[in-house]
């Protein structure tokens, strides 16, 4: 365990290297030719949180009962790599190769589920061992469609399917909420809808087209809706868990 420990850190310390030596260039990179459906800038401060994190979770591996060791060993190899399609992500993104960072940040994306699917639906963990995936996938599910509309803004393919950017970007707003409404449903994972809550803010912070503003506000009601419905299912069946069997004898 201290040898996928230090493998881990190894990568992440690689990877917080080559984030820090091009975070400036990141955002102006970004808002030379921004999509609409990009955020406002401090939105991206949520890297801070998923760093942080996931540095904690790598140190409390040798830590773990055995139960919890078997998810490190599981991941040795999907974490390394998601950490080198971060890092790859960025030098590809400040170098304005926006292809290349749009099919790296796919990748990324996959490698993420494949390590989401490993915990929740290998392992049945949730709690910590979790958290700092589900706030890292709802990142970087966001991420990549905004990459995706970065890539058509800076190729002139603004209009598509007879439809303009404003309206692909509400009917993508629309869909994404569909989509974390589902995940954390399916997945019992109320930080997904969460990332998508803070995402779905900077948006309206950001933008000035009307139709986007309240398609901004429509799915941050309908996410909170959906967070509130899924706390108050979890303590009723805590609460049900709890109650004595009435076959139980005294």
């Amino acid at each position: 365990m201290i040898r996928i420990t230090l493998v881990n850190l190894l990568f992440f310390i690689l990877m917080i290297a080559v984030n820090y030596s091009s975070a400036t260039n990141v955002g102006i990179t970004a808002n030379q030719e921004p999509a609409l459906i990009q955020p406002a800038g401090y939105a991206f401060s949520i890297w801070g949180l998923i760093y942080v994190l996931l540095l904690l979770w790598i140190l409390r591996a040798p830590f773990q009962r055995q139960g919890k060791k078997e998810i490190y060993r599981d991941t040795q190899v999907w974490i390394p790599l998601n950490f080198l399609l971060n890092s790859a992500w960025i030098i590809a993104f400040t170098n304005e190769w926006i292809l290349v960072s749009t099919l790296v940040i796919i990748l990324l994306l996959i490698s993420l589920i494949r390590i989401y699917q490993i915990i929740y639906w290998k392992h049945k963990r949730a709690g910590f061992v979790r958290l700092p995936f589900s706030i890292y996938i709802g990142w970087v599910s966001a991420a990549s469609v905004v990459n995706i509309f970065t890539w058509f803004v800076w190729n002139d393919i603004v209009p598509f399917l007879g439809m303009g950017e404003v309206t692909w970007t509400v009917l993508m707003l629309l869909i994404l909420a569909a989509v974390a409404v589902v995940f954390t449903r399916v997945n019992r994972d109320v930080w997904y809808s969460l990332v998508f809550i803070w995402v779905y803010a900077a948006v309206f912070v950001k933008n000035e087209q009307n139709l986007i503003v309240l398609t901004t506000v429509i799915g941050i009601l309908v996410l909170a809706v959906n967070l509130v419905m899924q706390v108050m299912s979890r303590r009723k069946a805590k609460k049900k868990r709890r109650m004595p069997s009435w076959n139980t004898r005294r």
